[in-house]
């Protein structure tokens, strides 16, 4: 099966239109976005997330163009007694987090 990537004009690296079609080919999405960097691009994502209930505007009077990231409260990797740690190896020293 052939999966188009329909990457865009300014997209010429031909080894990662290769690579988007391949992904593309395994998890069938129904729609490839080619991010631009723009800044239409980052308000249209935040007013989706908008929208979705994800972000929530802040007081553009006190800061402009800011929001509020929220995330679902039962988010396993939020909760302590349920996040697993693994590495490569055995013996792990924690570090104190200065500042």
């Amino acid at each position: 099966m052939t999966t188009t990537a329909n990457a865009p004009d300014y997209v010429k690296n031909q080894k990662l239109i290769q690579w988007v079609a391949e992904v593309a080919a395994l998890t069938k999405p129904d729609k490839i976005h080619w991010c631009d960097g723009s800044q239409s691009e980052y308000d249209q994502f935040c007013e989706l997330l908008v929208n979705a209930g994800v972000f929530k505007r802040l007081n553009p009077a006190k800061r402009q163009n800011a929001f509020l990231a929220l995330s679902d409260p039962d988010d396993v990797a939020r909760v302590e007694d349920r996040t697993f740690i693994c590495s490569a190896k055995k013996k792990m020293r924690a570090q104190p987090i200065i500042g």
